[in-house]
């Protein structure tokens, strides 16, 4: 772990694991913690000022996640991805985008429809003001908002089992996107238009496309490179 995170900050009450588990999570999606780097229970437990146990049980959940690798008689590391492990975790994405898109096409209330115009707007700031981090943070908040838009209960659910993949494998909102994130931002625009009609099967489409990177923007970027 770098010096600057030797010391982390103190843990307020309630449950602690719950805590530390989001602590860590945040610091291996946002790449504070690269691929490979060991996570030591003892050394946690003294920067955190605890007992090893909330630290155990936090890392526990992150390999359920995919975030941390557990081996025996090693320890605990930041979990390392393959292509392999990319590509999969894009294909749970697209068919889940595709689900949510056919779903909440039709039915979006006015406060719902709100929100992803504040979500859109946001991004297209975030975009003029080259801030990537809050870009990739207002672009899962979107996806997650038209998810949980859908009406089905169990899609939420299944998002967040895959959303920190998503994030430490860059397969959402890539940082190494080199195009333009204003584009991206108008992008979404689009998707929530075909979320205000009656053509459902359109709207899956989209979402497919647009989770698969099967887009017209996508395609743009291809042929310039």
């Amino acid at each position: 772990m770098s010096e600057s995170a030797e010391r982390m900050p103190g843990l307020e009450k309630g449950l602690l694991s719950d805590q530390i588990y989001a602590m860590i999570r945040g610091m291996i999606t946002d790449s504070t913690l690269e691929p490979g780097h060991q996570l030591v229970e003892s050394r946690l437990a003294r920067q955190l000022q605890v007992s090893q146990s909330p630290v155990r049980e936090a890392l526990r959940r992150l390999a359920h996640d995919g975030l941390v690798t557990q081996v025996r008689h090693h320890g605990s590391f930041v979990a390392d991805h393959s292509r392999q492990d990319a590509e999969a975790a894009k294909t749970a994405r697209v068919a889940l985008e595709e689900m949510a898109g056919r779903f909440a096409c039709g039915r979006l209330d006015q406060e719902s429809t709100n929100v992803l115009e504040s979500l859109i707007d946001d991004m297209s700031g975030a975009a003029a003001r080259a801030d990537v981090t809050m870009f990739r943070e207002l672009d899962f908040a979107f996806h997650r908002a038209v998810i949980a838009a859908s009406g089905n209960s169990y899609l939420p659910r299944m998002w967040d089992v895959l959303e920190p993949s998503l994030r430490s494998l860059h397969v959402l909102s890539d940082p190494d996107f080199d195009g333009d994130w204003g584009d991206v931002a108008e992008a979404h625009r689009d998707l929530l238009r075909s979320l205000e009609n009656d053509r459902p099967q359109q709207a899956a489409e989209k979402f497919r496309r647009h989770a698969s990177g099967d887009s017209q923007l996508e395609r743009r970027r291809k042929v310039s490179r």
